[in-house]
């Protein structure tokens, strides 16, 4: 296998302030010097040096910003409430929600109020003269917190399942004191960081998903 050496880049994953990345020799091949980078796209999902997800919610903040205007448009020509839902729901909406169960435990208040602010945009577009609240209860859509919630519990009960590919990765109890079909089968990982308490796995077991 040939590595393109202008294609690939180098990510230092480092947030702690022992060490100057400055320091850090780079990666070369070839001859050539690998590019040093702070975030990577990989999936769709914008990973950072840092494990913080500030720049993957920029990105989805930037990539829906575009498509305000449709909504507008949509309300302005008169179509029914209820189809501009679903079309808001099809380009805006799935946009928020590629890949959550990754990154919503790890979201800061601020950060989910932000994501949340542009579904309270597109209601207030659609339904001008009713609150937040009732925008949604009309419309019959959730806020968006409550549906990423949602969704993380589904994929971690789906990774439950034995026949899963990543059941594995789930920490078994450690010497049980008593064994009960009601009792909670995952020990809850030791987490030196506030990082590592808020990752899928971490917070599932925690909410005892």
């Amino acid at each position: 296998m040939e590595i393109n050496t202008k294609k690939t880049k180098e990510m230092l994953i480092y947030f702690g302030k022992k060490i100057d990345k400055e320091t850090v020799a780079s990666v070369t091949l070839d001859n050539d010097q690998i590019d040093r980078v702070d975030t990577f796209k990989l999936l769709g999902v914008i990973f950072s040096s840092d494990l913080s997800w500030g720049p993957h919610v920029s990105y989805l903040l930037g990539k829906v910003s575009k498509r305000y205007y449709l909504i507008f448009q949509l309300a302005r020509l008169g179509v029914a409430p209820l189809d501009i839902i679903s079309i808001y729901c099809a380009i805006i909406r799935s946009i928020l929600e590629y890949a959550c169960a990754v990154w919503h435990s790890g979201l800061t208040t601020t950060q989910s109020n932000d994501i949340e602010r542009v579904q309270r945009r597109c209601l207030r577009i659609i339904y001008p003269d009713l609150s937040y609240h009732d925008a949604l209860s009309i419309s019959g859509l959730d806020r968006l917190c409550v549906r990423r919630e949602n969704i993380v519990r589904d994929t971690f009960k789906d990774i439950r399942q034995p026949k899963h590919v990543l059941h594995n990765l789930l920490p078994a109890k450690r010497n049980p004191k008593f064994n009960s079909r009601y009792s909670y089968p995952y020990s809850l990982p030791v987490a030196r960081t506030q990082r590592y308490s808020n990752s899928f796995l971490a917070y599932c077991i925690r909410k005892r998903y």
